[in-house]
């Protein structure tokens, strides 16, 4: 379901955020759906619950979620279409960042290789 990686600089539960709007992104999870509980989720990812149930009061703060006291987090009405908006945001970032590497003289291997840093540094 989600694989976290100790050794990122990303907080787990971060991860655990990215990793749950990314199955709603990838449809896995859809509006109606009922997350994973807190202690189920905490069991599979072999972490603190605190931390499970931070990301997913973070989620629900987010709009991902909606929660009742003492029932399960369902993924709300709204998650597709956060995760669509955040997908586009980063997109229109990478195209800004792209353009101004590219007005700035960079060839396109040079920014292969500096994406390639950035990626083995995130991940």
């Amino acid at each position: 379901m989600i694989t976290l990686n100790q050794n990122s600089q990303t907080p787990i539960y971060d991860q655990i955020k990215l990793g749950l709007k990314g199955l709603v992104k990838k449809g896995l999870l859809k509006p109606g759906d009922a997350a994973p509980s807190i202690r189920k989720m905490a069991l599979d990812l072999k972490v603190n619950p605190n931390t499970v149930a931070r990301a997913y009061r973070e989620l629900t703060a987010e709009g991902f979620f909606e929660s009742l006291r003492g029932q399960e987090n369902i993924i709300s009405p709204r998650a597709g279409s956060l995760a669509e908006h955040a997908a586009r945001r980063v997109s229109e970032s990478l195209e800004t960042a792209l353009k101004g590497a590219m007005e700035s003289g960079f060839s396109w291997a040079e920014v292969e290789k500096m994406i390639a840093a950035l990626k083995r540094k995130l991940l």
